[in-house]
């Protein structure tokens, strides 16, 4: 087919995308059956948005896969039911039309979209495009063309199932932390980083098990961290421990912000009412936070090079000392279990070794203990760019819930994340969902795990230097229940980052300008993620 001109076309009556034949247009818009099941019911926000996408022209969009692409009006919303052509266009028909368009042979088919020019990106469910042309309405006056390259996978995967525990393929066989923490280039270390990259890019996830040693540092710090929590929960707001990594700039409209929620469902649909100016980079920090589902303890390693004395004198003054050492204990533990990860993805991908560890990551030497250790400072980086969130979720326990609509009662959203490598403890209550693109199902990471299993899983940033060979898996956490509050769900993902002014793209052709990691952050994550919304309190990464 060749591809439609906007200029002389308009959108089709059938409203299926532009130059469909008659014939192809029924088959987008095929009889609805007489009986269709009941839909879940839509929240008042995403009805007003969904009449907005009906009331919008059709979006122009251009679809490519291999060397052929197609050039559509695209009539929305895209719905999960059947819809009359006026007013949307059904997932499914959607899904047949681009099979038919690019000859897809039968036995595959269109499983997900990505950003043409960010192939390297989390694969996204078509009905996202609804989320990604809202936000367009609400920031241009008409819809911009946009490209998106097609996913596409041989329907036999959705038969499949992950395979269990027990056999050596599955993501949730572990693969042994101390063998993969070897230098000796033995033959169990190169097992142990085979192994887990293979994982890395069939799942995005591994599962590594660790000493019960190794196990302990966690469940200790879940104890001390709930009281603390609870006991900085009590205090006024201004007595909560909280510092910036750059304090050599401050920002007034961060200081009345109410904590905000990263992402609430995959229908997120507002956005503020007007552009921001890109202030992620001053939003870093450490302490305490929160928002609408949890709250939580914020760490960073405290850079020797900077002279961020540790503990920290909020921790000596309210006699925390032995708390303080455990947490950075723990934060050594993690950051070492994230550290072998990329020792794996470098020998086994045959990335730069001396890049990955003397430039895109911060040095993990001990920080000063004493103002007498001080030897150089630096108020403008105070900590790393790696982070360790402890969170306490709320119980969810004695709120509705319509078993339809899970995505509004979240404990946490569907999302991918930032960096390099999550490393993520065992929960007190399992509840960490992936996302499988070639199964189209979410899979419980936790749910038959032990406390020495932790989970691995990668972010925006190592799909970015592998380019697409290790994509980061879109992940949840439905709505937690238990019968006790002192038993609350507790997590602590450790992300693994790349700093703010390393390069990623160092081989680069000399024609092509650098990528630094806040680029990536802010000119691409943060604008373009549908999951990553805007808000006046500035993001942190």
């Amino acid at each position: 087919m060749t591809a439609v001109d906007p200029s002389t076309a308009s959108a089709p009556a059938t409203g299926a995308p532009e130059g469909t034949s008659e014939e192809t247009a029924k088959g987008m818009n095929a009889e609805k059956p007489t009986e269709a099941p009941a839909g879940p019911v839509s929240t008042p926000e995403e009805l007003k948005a969904l009449r907005r996408l009906e009331e919008a022209p059709p979006l122009r969009i251009r679809f490519y896969y291999e060397t052929k692409m197609v050039d559509a009006l695209l009539k929305l919303p895209l719905t999960m039911e059947p819809v009359d052509p006026a007013k949307g266009t059904q997932c499914m028909h959607l899904e047949l039309w681009l099979k038919d368009q690019f000859k897809i042979p039968e036995g595959s088919s269109v499983f997900a979209i990505v950003p043409a020019l960010e192939t390297y990106s989390p694969p996204l469910p078509l009905v996202l495009l609804n989320t990604v042309a809202h936000r367009l309405l609400e920031e241009h006056a008409e819809f911009p063309i946009v490209d998106y390259s097609l996913v596409v996978r041989p329907l036999v995967s959705l038969a499949v199932p992950i395979p269990p525990a027990t056999e050596k393929s599955s993501p949730f066989h572990a693969i042994n932390g101390r063998d993969l923490s070897l230098r000796d280039n033995s033959i169990a270390q190169q097992r142990a980083q085979l192994e887990f990259v293979d994982k890395m890019r069939t799942y995005g996830f591994a599962r590594i098990e660790v000493t019960p040693e190794q196990a302990g540092v966690p469940l200790e710090a879940f104890r001390a961290v709930r009281r603390w929590l609870r006991d900085q929960l009590a205090l006024p707001k201004e007595q909560r421990w909280t510092e910036r990594v750059d304090v050599t700039e401050t920002i007034p409209n961060d200081e009345v912000e109410k904590p905000r929620s990263p992402f609430e469902s995959l229908m997120c649909w507002s956005r503020p009412p007007k552009p921001l100016e890109s202030l992620v980079s001053k939003g870093r920090y450490v302490g305490f936070n929160g928002d609408a589902t949890r709250e939580y303890l914020q760490l960073r390693w405290p850079l020797q090079r900077s002279g961020t004395v540790w503990p920290r004198p909020y921790f000596v003054d309210t006699k925390e000392e032995t708390f303080a050492h455990d947490m950075l204990a723990l934060l050594q533990l993690l950051d070492g279990i994230g550290r072998d990860c990329m020792e794996a993805v470098c020998q086994v991908l045959n990335l730069d070794r001396r890049w990955m560890f003397e430039e895109l990551l911060d040095s993990d030497a001990p920080p000063p203990a004493t103002d007498a250790d001080v030897t150089t400072t630096d108020p403008s980086c105070r900590y790393g760019a790696s982070v360790l969130r402890i969170y306490n979720y709320k119980n969810k326990k004695g709120e509705p819930v319509d078993p339809q609509r899970l995505d509004l009662n979240m404990s946490c959203g569907s999302h991918a994340d930032l960096g390099l490598v999550t490393v993520s403890p065992c929960a007190t209550v399992p509840g960490l969902q992936m996302w499988n693109l070639e199964r189209m199902l979410w899979t419980d990471v936790e749910r038959d795990a032990e406390t020495i299993h932790f989970s691995v899983f990668a972010g925006e940033t190592l799909g970015f230097i592998t380019n697409g060979l290790i994509s980061a898996p879109l992940h949840r956490v439905p709505a937690t229940v238990v019968e006790a509050e002192a038993d609350r769900r507790m997590s602590m993902p450790y992300f693994l980052r790349a700093r703010p002014q390393a390069v990623l793209n160092p081989t680069r052709p000399a024609a092509m300008p650098a990528i630094t990691t806040r680029d990536f952050m802010e000119e691409i994550v943060f604008k373009k993620r549908p999951w990553r919304r805007e808000s006046c309190a500035t993001p942190d990464y």
